[in-house]
């Protein structure tokens, strides 16, 4: 099998070195000013199907206290892993780690960054599961390689039709 280059983790990986000083005395301004993105393909528009099942996804950092590691919010470049927990979970369950907003309103009220009730009030179906990340990830090549096609799993997994994303 050959290997293959990518042209966008060769660009991510030439910007990191100067920019790691940067983001460790948070200089995220300067750090980000030269951060590579990459080019996506357009998604076409699709109209929501008339029974929609959703899956509420959040980069709050939010974890389940109980059976899951918090999220690595000391780490310079963030962290690409994601988790999934019951949508049930009672609220004295959700952990919050993120490193990069100020938690109190969401502890304060978890309907911030998990808006569950809304979405039933609203008369949504949610799926069995939330997923979340910690938001804060700069390894993009890892997160656009891995993470994301294990969050679709999931997602798919779970019978979801459209996802709600709640970005902190």
């Amino acid at each position: 099998m050959p290997i293959t280059s990518d042209p966008y983790r060769r660009a991510w990986a030439a910007w990191l070195p100067e920019a790691l000083p940067l983001l460790e005395r948070e200089e995220y301004k300067a750090a980000l000013s030269a951060f590579p993105r990459p080019e996506l393909a357009a998604v076409p528009f699709r109209p929501a199907p008339q029974e929609r099942r959703v899956a509420l996804i959040t980069t709050a950092g939010a974890y389940d206290r109980e059976t899951q590691a918090p999220f690595d919010a000391g780490s310079t470049i963030g962290d690409l892993t994601h988790r999934v927990f019951p949508v049930e979970l009672p609220d004295e369950r959700v952990g919050l780690r993120h490193g990069h907003y100020d938690p109190a309103p969401a502890e304060a009220d978890l309907e911030v960054v998990l808006p569950r009730r809304a979405l039933r009030d609203a008369g949504a179906t949610l799926t069995a599961n939330v997923v979340s990340t910690m938001g804060y990830c700069l390894d993009w090549p890892s997160f656009i390689a891995q993470t994301i096609p294990q969050i679709v799993a999931q997602v798919r997994s779970d019978g979801a039709n459209s996802a709600l994303l709640v970005p902190v």
